[in-house]
C-alpha cells in the first residue's frame, strides 16, 4: 500500500509517502513570518503557494505517480484553522481526482505512532511540540492523557520569549545554541558576554501537570534587569525541561512502564534528549527519541498513520474530513492497536504490601518521581526511608533549590493535613543533608495497585472514601497538589474501607477555588486515564465531597470551568 500523507496544522506543509510502513519520501516547507509570530492566514497563504510543487517533490522523491497512490492521510486537527483547510482541500482533491480512499487523521497521535518504527512496545509518551505538551500513555484502546501544560505549549512558550529578546522564527534552535554558550554571528555580541548562570525561575509542577508562562514572565523580567542572554536561555532550558523529566518519570511510576518516548518539534532539542535519556536510565528503562525530520511536523507521520488506521479497518467518507482545531489526542479510538487492559498496577523493582502486612527492612516499596522508598526500623515502629536521590538530568545547584523545600513542606503538610482527621504517616525524623525523610509505615498496598480489580461494591466505597478526604483537604483550606491514586494507601475493608494519604510535598495552604479546581481536575484526568471503570460512578465521589465541604458546589463547578476551557474540553466534559 502507498499513502500520501499532508500536514498542515501551523507553520508547516509537508508531504510524505509511505509503503507498507517504510517512509519513501519526506518533503517539508516552513513559513517563517518576517516579523513576529504565526499569523493564521498567512501561514495559510504560504501552503497554498508552495503546497502542491511540495506534494509534487514528495511523489518524485518517493519514485511514484499519482496514478501508484492507493490513499492519501492528512492532520484533521488539532491546529489553526486556515492552516488546517489548505491540507484537507489538497488531501479532498487527490482522493477525488484519483478515487482513492481518504483518511483525516489526528495530528497528535501520528507524532506518536511514529515512534513505532523505533522499536518502543508500550511508552510512556512525552509529547512537546509548539502548541502541545502533554503526558500520555496507551491504555484501554486510547491515547490517555495523564498530564499537560496548564497555559501553553513549551514551543510557543520558547518563540514568544525569543521573539521577546529579538530572535527571529523560529526561536527554539537558536535558545539551544545560546544555552549552550554557542555565539550566533552578528546578534547579540555584548549580551553574549559574562558568566553564564542558573537564575531564579518558577518550578511549575502540579502533578503531572505543568505551567510555562509564569517562568517566560520570569525569565523577560530578569533580562530586562540585565541578566545575560545566555543565561535566561540556559535558565529557561535547565527548568522547562527538568519539569517536563519530572513529570514523566511521575507517569511512568503511576502506570508501571519502563519505557519513554518523546514527540513533537522540541524533541529534536538535545539537551532535552539528553535530560530524559538520564531520567529513563536511572529508572532501568530506556528512552526513544525520532530523528529530527521525524520529530517535527511533516507528511511521512500522516502517511504511516492514516496507513495504521485504513489497514485496521477505518473507513472516512468526505463528511468525515472536516477539520477539528480541538480535535484532542484522547479522542481517538486507536483500534489498530491491541486494547491494553490495566488490572493491577506495580511500580517495577517494588513491591506490594498487603492490608496490615509487616514487612521486612530494606524493601523497596516506591519509585517514584522524587524518592525511592524503601521499608526500615525507627526505634522499633515500622517506618519507611523516603530518599530523594539526586537526579542526574538536574544540575546540582536546581537539586538543592527543589529538593530541600519539598522534604521540609511534605514534613509541614504531612502533619497539617492530618489535624484535620485525615490518615497521614507520622513523620519519625528528618535529615535534609541526606535528602532523608523517615515516616511511620503505613501498612496497606497502594490503592492504585488495586482498584481496577476491586469488587464494584469496594470501589464505589473507595471512590467516596478518596471523595471525603479531598473535601476535607480543600474545607481546611489546603491542596495536596498530586492527587492520584497512587498516594492513597488502602488501610482496611472491614467493616470499613479506611484510606490514608501521602506524597505531599507539593501541597500548599490556599482558600484559592482556582487551585482548588486544579486539584481535582488533575485528579480526574489520571482516575479516568487508568480508572476508567470508576467513571460510572463519579456521583459516589461528589457524594462523600459534599458530606464534607459545604463550598463543594462552588468548587466544582470551577472544576468544569477549568476543564471547559478550550486546552482542557473533551468530549466527556463537552456533552
Amino acid at each position: 500500500m502507498r499513502t500520501l500523507g499532508i500536514e498542515s496544522t501551523a507553520h508547516t506543509i509537508g508531504a510524505g509517502v509511505v509503503e507498507d510502513g517504510v517512509v519513501l519520501s519526506n518533503v517539508r516547507d516552513m513559513y517563517l513570518p518576517i516579523k513576529g509570530g504565526i499569523h493564521p492566514r498567512e501561514a495559510a497563504d504560504h501552503h497554498v503557494l508552495v503546497g502542491n510543487s511540495v506534494v509534487r517533490k514528495a511523489l518524485l522523491d518517493a519514485g511514484i505517480e499519482e496514478k501508484d497512490l492507493d490513499l492519501v492521510s492528512f492532520s484533521r486537527g488539532p491546529g489553526l484553522g486556515p492552516c488546517l483547510r489548505v491540507g484537507a482541500t489538497i488531501a479532498r482533491v487527490f482522493s477525488l481526482k484519483n478515487d482513492i480512499p481518504i483518511i483525516g487523521a489526528n495530528h497528535c497521535v501520528a507524532h506518536l505512532e511514529i515512534g513505532s518504527l523505533l522499536g518502543a512496545k508500550d511508552p510512556v509518551l512525552l509529547y512537546a511540540s509548539g502548541g502541545n505538551t502533554q503526558i500520555i500513555a496507551f491504555v484501554k484502546g486510547r491515547y490517555r492523557v495523564l498530564g499537560e501544560t496548564l497555559d501553553i505549549g513549551i514551543g510557543n512558550m520558547l518563540d514568544k520569549l525569543g521573539r521577546e529578546m529579538g530572535m527571529p522564527f523560529p526561536a527554539g534552535p537558536k535558545i539551544e545554541k545560546l544555552a549552550r554558550g554557542e555565539k550566533i554571528p552578528g546578534v547579540w555580541e555584548e549580551e553574549m558576554k559574562g558568566k553564564t548562570e542558573l537564575l531564579d525561575l518558577p518550578y511549575s509542577v502540579k502533578g503531572m501537570d505543568i505551567s510555562f508562562s509564569g517562568i517566560m514572565t520570569a525569565a523577560l523580567a530578569h533580562w530586562r534587569n540585565g541578566a545575560s542572554i545566555p543565561s535566561v536561555c540556559y535558565s529557561v532550558q535547565e527548568i522547562c525541561f527538568s519539569m517536563l523529566c519530572e513529570v514523566t518519570e511521575r507517569a511512568m511510576a503511576h502506570i508501571g512502564s519502563e519505557e519513554v518516548l518523546l514527540g513533537g518539534g522540541v524533541a529534536c532539542n538535545q539537551r532535552l534528549k539528553e535530560m530524559v535519556d538520564t531520567m529513563a536510565g536511572e529508572r532501568g528503562g530506556i528512552s526513544f527519541a525520532p530523528p529530527p525530520s521525524l520529530a517535527v511536523d511533516n507528511g511521512a507521520m500522516m502517511a504511516y498513520l492514516g496507513e495504521k488506521m485504513h489497514q485496521s479497518g477505518v473507513v472516512h467518507q468526505m463528511k468525515d474530513t472536516t477539520i477539528d482545531q480541538r480535535f484532542r489526542t484522547d479522542m481517538v479510538d486507536v483500534i489498530w492497536r491491541d486494547k491494553k487492559e490495566i488490572s493491577t498496577i506495580l511500580t517495577p523493582g517494588t513491591v506490594n504490601i498487603g492490608i496490615g502486612q509487616d514487612i521486612e527492612t530494606g524493601t523497596i516499596l516506591g519509585r517514584g518521581a522524587e524518592a525511592r522508598v524503601t521499608a526500615s526500623n525507627f526505634g522499633n515502629i515500622p517506618s519507611v526511608d523516603k530518599f530523594r536521590f539526586p537526579k542526574g538530568y538536574r544540575t546540582k545547584e536546581m537539586e538543592r533549590r527543589i529538593t530541600d523545600p519539598r522534604i521540609r513542606n511534605e514534613a509541614k503538610m504531612l502533619k497539617q493535613i492530618r489535624s484535620l482527621g485525615i490518615r497521614t504517616p507520622f513523620v519519625l525524623d528528618i535529615d535534609i543533608e541526606k535528602h532523608l525523610l523517615t515516616m511511620e509505615l503505613l501498612k496497606g498496598p497502594r490503592l492504585a495497585s488495586l482498584l481496577n480489580v476491586m469488587s464494584t461494591k469496594d470501589q464505589i466505597r473507595a471512590l467516596r472514601e478518596m471523595g471525603r478526604i479531598i473535601g476535607t483537604i480543600h474545607h481546611g483550606g489546603m491542596v495536596h497538589g498530586d492527587l492520584t491514586t497512587s498516594n492513597f494507601i488502602l488501610l482496611s475493608k472491614e467493616p470499613e474501607l479506611e484510606l490514608g494519604l501521602i506524597d505531599c510535598s507539593l501541597a500548599e495552604r490556599t482558600e484559592e477555588v482556582e487551585k482548588k479546581g486544579v486539584d481535582l481536575r488533575l485528579f480526574f484526568e489520571v482516575l479516568y486515564s487508568t480508572h476508567e471503570v470508576l467513571e460510572p460512578f463519579e456521583d459516589d465521589f461528589w457524594e462523600g465531597y459534599f458530606e464534607i465541604n459545604p463550598n463543594g458546589e462552588e468548587i466544582r463547578k470551577k472544576l468544569s470551568d477549568i476543564t471547559g476551557r478550550g486546552r482542557y474540553i473533551t468530549e466527556r466534559w463537552a456533552q
